[in-house]
């Protein structure tokens, strides 16, 4: 029997969304002993921590498509970053990139060189290393959020109705502002804070080269001022000196957003047409690879950021106390792998002070 009386699958919090901010909030409450379930509408896990196997060279290898590299600036998640390190799930890639800027192709300044993590099976295998104690229900999207008396109810699109005593939404605010809308009343400040939260959008191109062209001296590029790419990167770098090249160019968010309704063939030249653009700016082999794939992120990066790591309030169907409900993700503490890690502590923090629950001792490490 669950808090309002019925049979529904029933946890202490929901959270919506297994993006990085989801699932460190949810392996933060887990360890505070709350019963934790996660629902996330794709197959994979990570968000844009993201990864595709491809047939490369005669052997399935790792394409990261999605978020190219970690840095760890602040405290907690430079701990969490040696503890990859020591459990051999993250590696250093490099410390200096390259800069493609009107001046062409050179290395980046010395005083911006720092660490650059990546994970060699792929930034993907992160975010299952994060879920492994977590229950998590893929390829489940939620439609519908409704306060009751005693619990959150959640609708999903595959017909399943779940209750949580507290709710954690953590994906990006547009797909977050229409669920609330139904929840909130009209005049909410979460609701107006939301509606101001704009994403970039960008396609990513994946491709793979024979063993002829002659691998570049560079790992990743930084494109500034270029009408068509923002970056061009040496995916194969990540895996093995002597693969032959797998590179990843993610394109820029004016020239990106011509493609956001376009058919698959449109999104496949649109891919080629980057390729042959890179080809032009850093090295002519580029517009020839062997094969090709083409991703479209609607949702890549916050324009802006909310200034806070996480927003909370209380939602009362009724003039009993609300039911607790935070919203996390990397609209509110930027756009990196860390605003994400540092918007979902925050969250787990929020909704445990929101219980009265204490912090378990080291909270902040995973």
């Amino acid at each position: 029997m669950q808090a309002d009386g019925t049979n529904l699958p029933f946890a202490d919090v929901i959270v919506i969304g297994a993006g990085v901010a989801g699932l460190v909030c949810a392996r933060q409450l887990l360890r505070a002993g709350l019963q934790v379930l996660v629902l996330e509408k794709s197959a994979g896990l990570g968000g844009r921590m993201a990864t595709r196997r491809v047939e490369h060279a005669g052997q399935t290898v790792p394409v990261d498509h999605g978020a190219q590299y970690l840095t760890a600036d602040s405290d907690g998640l430079n701990r969490w970053v040696k503890e990859l390190l020591s459990l051999g799930l993250l590696t250093e890639w490099t410390r200096s990139l390259h800069l493609l800027d009107a001046d062409g192709l050179h290395p980046e300044d010395p005083n911006d060189e720092k660490p650059r993590y990546i994970c060699p099976q792929g930034m993907s295998a992160l975010a299952k290393h994060m879920a492994t104690p977590l229950q998590v229900h893929r390829q489940t999207r939620v439609v519908s959020l409704k306060p009751l008396e005693k619990a959150w109810q959640i609708s999903t699109d595959n017909g399943c109705v779940y209750q949580a005593a507290s709710l954690v939404v953590a994906i990006p605010a547009p797909q977050m502002l229409p669920l609330l809308e139904e929840a909130l009343p009209s005049t909410s400040n979460l609701l107006s804070l939301l509606g101001y939260a704009e994403y970039l959008s960008c396609i990513a191109v994946l491709a793979g080269y024979g063993e002829g062209i002659p691998l570049p001296d560079w790992k990743g590029i930084k494109c500034l001022g270029d009408p068509l790419m923002v970056w061009l990167g040496l995916d194969s770098s990540k895996r093995s000196e002597s693969m032959p090249p797998v590179i990843v160019v993610h394109g820029g968010p004016e020239w990106s957003s011509l493609y956001l309704e376009a058919t698959p063939s449109e999104l496949e030249q649109a891919g080629r047409d980057l390729l042959a653009h890179a080809a032009k700016r850093v090295q002519p082999e580029l517009a020839t690879p062997e094969w090709m794939q083409v991703h479209r992120w609607r949702y890549s990066l916050p324009v802006e950021t909310m200034g806070l790591a996480s927003l909370g309030t209380r939602v009362s169907a009724s003039d009993a106390v609300g039911l607790p409900l935070v919203c996390a993700g990397d609209w509110c503490a930027g756009g990196r792998i860390e605003g994400a890690w540092l918007s979902g502590q925050d969250a787990a923090q929020k909704l445990l002070e929101m219980l009265g629950i204490p912090l378990p001792a080291r909270f902040g490490a995973l």
